[in-house]
C-alpha cells in the first residue's frame, strides 16, 4: 500500500516539474520574441527617415518643373516678335482703284491708265477682267490686260490696252498686290466699241475724251 502511495507522488511530482519547465520555456520563448520585435522595430525605424527625406526630395519635383516651365514660356515669349513679324509682312497693303478717272465708259482699242491709292509703293500686281454679268474672267489676250505685271515706280499705273471683248460691263480684279493675296476690285465700268467708219483722228478724239489715248 505504502509502495502505491509513494510512485503516485513521484507521479505528481514529475508531472508538476513537466508542467513547471514547460511553463518557464514558454515565457523564455515570449521574452525572445519581443526582443526580436523590438530590434526589428528599432531597425524600421532607422530605415523611415531617409525614405522620409527621398520623399521630401521627390516633393521639390514640381518646382524644378516649373522652373523648366517657366524657361520655355520666356523661349516661346521670346520668338513672338518674329512670329508676329512674319504674319505682318503677309498682310496686302492699303490699296484702292481711282480707275477709271472721268466716267464709267472705255473703248475697245484706246490706252488707259490704271491708276490707284495705296499706302505704299506697288512693286507688281496679278490683275484680271472680269464680267461683271457673268463673273467670267476674261484671259490676258482678250482683254489686253496682262495677268502679272511689273510696276515702274516712277508710274506706279498700270498701262491697259482694251482687248477685243464683247460690249458690257466689266471690272478689274486683284488678286495679288506685291506677291501677296488679295481680294480688291474697282467699280463696274462700261467697254464700248466703236463704229468701224469713223477715222482715226475721231478714234483719238473718243479716247481722249474717256481719259485714255489711241
Amino acid at each position: 500500500m505504502k509502495s502505491w502511495i509513494r510512485i503516485i507522488l513521484v507521479v505528481f511530482v514529475l508531472i508538476g516539474g513537466t508542467i513547471s519547465f514547460g511553463y518557464w520555456s514558454t515565457n523564455q520563448l515570449n521574452q525572445a520574441f519581443d526582443n526580436l520585435s523590438a530590434a526589428y522595430l528599432a531597425s524600421t525605424y532607422s530605415v523611415y527617415p531617409s525614405l522620409k527625406q527621398d520623399v521630401g526630395l521627390a516633393s521639390t519635383s514640381p518646382e524644378i518643373s516649373g522652373e523648366i516651365a517657366t524657361s520655355t514660356d520666356l523661349g516661346l515669349a521670346s520668338t513672338s516678335p518674329e512670329i508676329s513679324g512674319t504674319v505682318a509682312t503677309t498682310t496686302p497693303p492699303e490699296f484702292s482703284f481711282t480707275f477709271p478717272q472721268n466716267n464709267t465708259q472705255v473703248y475697245i482699242g484706246c490706252t488707259y491708265p490704271i491708276s490707284w491709292e495705296s499706302s505704299t509703293t506697288i512693286n507688281s500686281l496679278e490683275t484680271a477682267l472680269i464680267d461683271s454679268g457673268t463673273r467670267e474672267t476674261m484671259g490676258p489676250i482678250t482683254s489686253g490686260l496682262p495677268r502679272e505685271k511689273v510696276i515702274e515706280t516712277d508710274s506706279q499705273n498700270l498701262k491697259w490696252k482694251v482687248g477685243i471683248v464683247w460690249p458690257g460691263g466689266y471690272y478689274i480684279k486683284v488678286s495679288k498686290i506685291n506677291g501677296i493675296e488679295a481680294e480688291l476690285r474697282s467699280k463696274v465700268f462700261q467697254i464700248n466699241k466703236m463704229s468701224e467708219n469713223i477715222s482715226t483722228s475721231e478714234k483719238e478724239i473718243i479716247c481722249k475724251g474717256s481719259g485714255g489715248l489711241l
